[in-house]
């Protein structure tokens, strides 16, 4: 089916959307049933309730209101205020505070998010993630565009492993929901406003106004902004035309305004709407790559071919800090979206409506090596032995230099019905799900120094031009055989259809073809159909403690290489990844409340899985991006969180998680070595260890003097490699960084004054890895350096 003659893809999906029109997923829970609106503005994840104990923690992990520790699923889930307090601003951090959640970012738009050691690496408009980001419940398609600012949330849940069953639509490695706070009926205003280093100034603020007895409506908005981290080093060589005399500032900020807008009508005693919309603009600051390593042949003769030799003879090699760019580089992107939602309570059950429009635009441009270019080298010879230059002293420049450039914008409607049943001895839900995506993208590669004989400088771009939609029904049943023992059992039966024109541009240096070849626009498509499921068993042990063994599948549609070298591996599709989870696990609430623990081993069976990489393959002169299906891995793992009230002031808590994940069978495209088997290897941003643990004491100034409270946190992550050779230079080193608040709070609550730091060791480590040239060549990115500041917040 051609993309020029889709009528009848555009008549059924109308269709399919139309049935289950409104909009998008989960409706909200509140963290403990039966709490009026001023308590439900306060709740939090992990609390004290009146009595000495842990808060029961309410989540829609199932798209029900069920207690986290009565649903047998590994879900870690945090208070959107516990998260405020913790400086926690984006998904990047969650991965801080989750076991088995490693989070990399090629750039802003290309977050690469991995659960267990599942997620994707290939970023094309034609693939899709291994993790599911939403926001009640609302798919967000667009990995640009998924990367969301973290202010006036109720909570937020983090499923691991396949939700295959209630969700779908990719979520192979897990889901990631983030919960919005709902509107309610009583006035509220919070304004918060944070200042830091690095010329950090955040503002934020909320206001809740009921307009009627049944009608109220919210407004929120966070405004983030900061000076950047790096130091821009231009060096003083009036020969080189984009040089200026030696001066260095500051680069590398950001300036992100995010706002969201609600309106709750509860217009009968059954009936609510909801309607959302919301969006984000944000000036994107240049990111700073470090040359980490460069071995032979050529890139390790201490000359122009060597990134390591150019940052020393420049002056950037005392600090991640410096970059050397000849560019200040960076980008902006622009995000809406708008949610419907219907719930209507009936006498036996819930039926909700829901449904979305999204769009987004993005544009970003970054130096990949962090240095200036040499002057232009002609590779055919033309002008003179090129070697002259590749082989140049390290202070002309570095002669394989290389810019990235993407454009990309998106446009998605999803819609969802769900019918569920009330609580009780059976209970059952059934849902139909659709969606409908159109992303366009394009990805320029820039060599800045090499050219052909008209020394122009080698620009290609990759476009491509993908339209998608899908459909899933699901129906999940339970069923209390005993007063202690429950069985649980779903399926998911998913269709998907890719649709893509793809073609290659060479801008500059038409005769020299270094990753792209040019080809005219190429159209490819296919479609995929799966039936996942999921079975699992819980046991009451004693009150407040179950064991749970839960068999689960998940299923990752395929797709279509992004910035693909030829026509043919542009529109040759790579298959869907399956995966089947075994997991057991222990949920407990012990000694009155004051300690929860949550333990869970899995093994994962793992088919298909969707590899990336970038490689100069045997035989060519060219590097290469290609997508291929690996045959088999298998993942083991434990995890375990656990939080204690030690006394009524002081909480302690934390988590471990180890992960075993390897290729069993993994026989790739060779290499320029001749090298494609990765039997046996690590599986990407699978460290084997991660744990992390807090501290944190609440002392009662005593009258009207309020309180005070103090957290200490910190987090080890063990070595990860960032790409399925393991090569050493591919890796992120073992690190741990600590993080710590002192807050004041107001006896009426409406004051609260907090200093903070984060990375108080000032660790310097790796968030990104990448190599070029045959893996012979390395750069990296790496995290903030310590910050600190204050926040005050006023509440009324």
């Amino acid at each position: 089916m051609k993309m020029s003659a889709s009528t009848s893809i555009v008549a059924i999906r109308g269709a399919l959307l139309a049935a289950c029109a409104p909009v998008a997923l989960v409706p909200a829970a509140a963290f403990a049933q039966d709490q009026d609106p001023e308590a439900a503005e306060a709740a939090q994840v992990e609390t004290r309730s009146e009595e000495r104990g842990l808060n029961t923690i309410v989540v829609t992990a199932q798209k029900r209101e069920e207690s986290v520790q009565s649903v047998p699923v590994a879900i870690s889930a945090f208070a959107g205020d516990a998260l405020e307090n913790g400086q926690v601003t984006s998904t990047t951090d969650l991965a801080q505070l989750t076991p088995g959640l490693t989070f990399n970012t090629f750039q802003p738009g290309q977050p690469e998010i991995s659960i267990r050691g599942v997620g994707t690496k290939e970023d094309g408009a034609g693939a899709s993630d291994s993790t599911l980001v939403m926001v009640d419940g609302v798919y967000i398609a667009a990995r640009s565009a998924s990367n969301i600012d973290i202010f006036d949330l109720e909570r937020v849940e983090i499923l691991r492993g396949p939700q295959g069953t209630l969700f779908g639509k990719n979520s192979i490695g897990g889901v990631i929901n983030y919960v919005t706070r709902k509107p309610d009926d009583i006035f509220r205003v919070r304004l918060r406003q944070t200042v830091g280093n690095y010329d950090q100034f955040d503002t934020a603020g909320v206001v809740n106004v009921p307009l009627a007895d049944n009608l109220f409506t919210k407004f929120s908005f966070s405004r983030r902004a900061f000076g950047g981290y790096d130091e821009w080093i231009i060096p003083g060589q009036d020969e080189q035309p984009w040089r200026t005399p030696a001066q260095s500032t500051q680069i590398g900020g950001n300036n992100q305004f995010a706002w969201r807008s609600q309106t709750l009508w509860e217009a009968t005693d059954t009936l609510e709407v909801l309607l959302s919309f919301d969006g984000v603009d944000e000036e994107l600051g240049n990111i700073n790559r470090q040359p980490i390593g460069s071995t032979g042949p050529l890139h390790d003769c201490g000359c122009a071919s060597d990134p390591i030799a150019v940052d020393i003879a420049l002056g950037g090699a005392d600090s991640v800090r410096t970059y050397l760019g000849e560019e200040d580089n960076g980008g902006e992107r622009d995000a809406f979206g708008v949610t419907l939602e219907l719930t209507n309570e009936f006498s036996f059950g819930t039926l909700t409506f829901s449904g979305a429009y999204r769009e987004s635009d993005y544009y970003f441009t970054h130096d990949d090596t962090g240095l200036p270019p040499s002057p232009p080298v002609d590779l055919t010879g033309s002008n003179g032995n090129p070697n002259d230059l590749l082989l140049g002293d390290p202070s002309i420049g570095f002669t394989f230099d290389n810019s990235d450039i993407v454009w990309e914008d998106s446009e998605q409607f999803t819609g969802e019905v769900r019918l569920a049943s009330n609580p009780g001895r059976f209970n059952w839900q059934v849902g139909a799900f659709a969606t409908s995506e159109q992303i366009n993208r394009s990805e320029g590669i820039f060599f800045t120094a090499l050219a052909d004989a008209s020394l122009d400088p080698n620009l290609a771009i990759a476009t491509m031009l993908f339209d998608g939609w899908a459909v899933a029904t699901y129906a999940q049943v339970g069923y209390e055989l005993t007063d202690r023992l429950s069985v649980t059992l779903g399926g998911r039966y998913s269709y998907e259809e890719k649709e893509i024109v793809a073609f290659n541009e060479m801008a500059t240096s038409p005769d020299l073809q270094l990753v792209l070849s040019a080809f005219p626009p190429t159209e490819g498509e296919d479609s995929w159909e799966n039936f996942s499921w999921r079975v699992a068993l819980d046991y009451e042990i004693a009150d407040d403690v179950m064991a749970y063994g839960t068999i689960s599948t998940g299923f990752k549609s395929g797709g279509f290489t992004g910035s693909a070298t030829t026509a043919e591996g542009a529109t040759t599709p790579f298959e869907p990844e399956e995966a089947t989870n075994y997991e057991v696990g222990l949920k407990g609430d012990f000694f009155d409340r004051s300690l929860r623990v949550n333990l869970s081993a899995f093994y994962v069976d793992y088919k298909d899985l969707q590899v990336t990489r970038f490689f100069q393959p045997a035989g060519s002169v060219a590097g290469e991006f290609i997508t291929e299906n690996a045959a088999n891995a298998e993942i083991k793992g434990f995890e375990a969180e656990f939080t204690a009230l030690l006394t009524d002031n002081l909480e302690i808590g934390g988590f471990y998680s180890y992960l075993d994940a390897t290729f069993a069978d993994f026989f790739g495209t060779p290499d320029i070595s001749g090298g494609g088997d990765f039997s046996g290897n690590d599986l990407r941003q699978a460290p084997e260890h991660s744990v992390g643990g807090h501290i944190q004491y609440e002392a009662d100034l005593g009258g009207d003097s309020g309180s005070l409270t103090a957290n200490v946190s910190g987090r080890y992550q063990s070595l990860a490699y960032t790409n399925v050779d393991n090569n050493p230079l591919d890796v992120i080193p073992s690190h741990t960084v600590g993080d710590a608040w002192l807050a004041w709070n107001s006896a009426d609550d409406q004051w609260m004054v907090q200093a903070w730091v984060k990375n108080f060791t000032d660790e310097v480590y790796r968030t990104h890895v990448f190599t070029q040239r045959g893996n012979r060549i390395g750069f990296g990115t790496f995290a903030p350096p310590r910050t600190y500041g204050m926040t005050v917040q006023f509440s009324y």
